[in-house]
């Protein structure tokens, strides 16, 4: 009875939000807009200064446990992949952070390695996977105990978003603004508030962009921040 229910508002939410559906840039195989290349050593400080909350929150959750289950790997990994992060690059970066949880060289490369190779096209079907659009990680399969990945805006309890969001040197006003709208279920508007206050943009209703991809997201703040100084 619940799980059909369940179902039944999940769809009628999709329905309702239908206009929100990405049909965009995928950000497959290809480097990014901003740069040449990144490399592991350039994550951290990017992380600080252009990721959507949704990727700090899983990069700041792999600093701290030195892990993430399977789709908190997925998500991440295909969103750096399509920052421009190559797979020699990729796999030094998840290597050196499994490895400062004292897991041996030996295990992540028998145990994890594949998964990054299969990522970016160099195992099994040799399919080239895309980072995934904010629909499909608003919809998608919602964080379980220990999970980090999805939506902060969608599946993080309010009292933990405004923590994140404030240590985003978000303001307590702009803070309400967002929470407004992620009541109302306008997740991607309430990102598009965040990233204005952050970017020290604009937050009137009629000039926030609704962000659709978490890779738009780091793209427009590239672009925002090269406009005003040599990014990293």
């Amino acid at each position: 009875m619940f799980p059909v229910i369940e179902e039944q508002q999940r769809l009628l939410w999709m329905l309702n939000h239908i206009n929100e559906w990405y049909l965009g840039d995928d950000y497959g195989n290809k480097k990014s807009k901003t740069r040449d290349g990144i490399t592991a050593d350039m994550i951290n400080p990017l992380c600080q200064e252009s990721f959507p909350p949704c990727m700090q929150h899983l990069h700041y959750a792999l600093k701290a446990d030195h892990h993430l289950k399977h789709f908190g790997r997925l998500q991440f990994g295909l969103f750096l992949k399509g920052i421009g992060v190559s797979l020699e690059e990729a796999l030094k970066f998840w290597r050196s952070e499994f490895i400062k949880g004292n897991m041996d060289v030996d295990k992540f490369d028998k145990q994890y390695a594949y998964a990054i190779r299969h990522n970016y096209g160099k195992e099994g079907k040799r399919t080239n996977y895309t980072p995934y659009s904010c629909m499909k990680i608003i919809m998608g399969n919602p964080p379980g105990a220990g999970d980090q990945h999805g939506c902060p805006f969608r599946h993080t309890r309010t009292d933990v978003l405004v923590q994140q969001l404030k240590a985003m040197k978000i303001s307590s006003t702009q803070v309400d603004e967002v929470l407004v709208k992620v009541k109302s279920n306008h997740y991607q508007h309430a990102c598009g508030m965040c990233f204005a206050a952050v970017h020290k943009q604009s937050s009137a209703e009629d000039t926030v962009l609704a962000i659709d991809h978490p890779n738009q997201y780091f793209e427009l703040s590239q672009k925002n921040f090269t406009s005003t100084k040599t990014v990293y």
